[in-house]
């Protein structure tokens, strides 16, 4: 019996704040967007506070021509071309705010299990593909390995010294291994969420 045999494992509650808590921390984060849209919005309400301010004063600014957009309003229909256009485009500017806003961002960190919610345990997705890679490498036959890391699986390409003619019979064996390995790997790394593998074997052309 080992220590680990022995050490009391953690309750399916402690585990599943554990995982939340990960997830949560390693969230991809719209920072850039946000970033944009609060520095355009911030210039547009300083613009039109300083003008609003120097008309109350009297000595108005006008950078801004807001007695021909008045005008222009007053006289504008809705059935107008100019007016359905920029009304289309305001609206799909309103959409792809709403878009970055809800759909996730590129994941930067992969969350691993650690069943407590105040360890927070992140792995980058290049020290994703080296592990990977490594445990492809150790693969009987397989001579170099490139390792592509997406949201929800990890695609890896080996390549053998074997020749196509004499190796094709050993591909779905080495796929199989290669694949059994990553995924072993991957295992022992415990990610919060399921990842699946998929290889490919190239042969050697000479």
């Amino acid at each position: 019996m080992t220590a680990a045999d022995t050490a009391p494992r953690p309750d399916t509650g402690t585990e599943a704040r554990a995982q939340r808590a990960a997830v949560r921390t390693f969230r991809p984060k719209r920072s850039l967007p946000v970033f944009i849209v609060g520095a355009v919005v911030l210039v547009i309400a300083g613009v039109a506070a300083a003008e609003v301010v120097s008309f109350l004063v009297g000595s108005p600014l006008r950078l801004l021509p807001f007695g021909s957009a008045a005008e222009y309003a007053g006289r504008a229909r809705w059935n107008d071309p100019k007016i359905r256009v920029a009304s289309a485009v305001l609206i799909g500017a309103g959409a792809v705010l709403v878009a970055l806003a809800l759909v996730p961002g590129r994941v930067g960190y992969l969350p691993l299990r650690t069943g407590d919610a105040d360890l927070v345990v992140g792995l980058s997705r290049p020290g994703l593909r080296q592990a990977a890679a490594a445990a492809a490498c150790g693969v009987d036959g397989v001579r170099a390995a490139r390792v592509a890391v997406g949201r929800r699986r990890v695609t890896v390409r080996v390549r053998t010294h074997l020749r196509s003619a004499d190796g094709m019979r050993d591909a779905d064996g080495m796929r199989d291994a290669v694949r059994a390995a990553v995924e072993d790997r991957i295992a022992e790394l415990a990610p919060v969420r399921a990842l699946k593998v998929r290889t490919r074997v190239d042969f050697s052309k000479t």
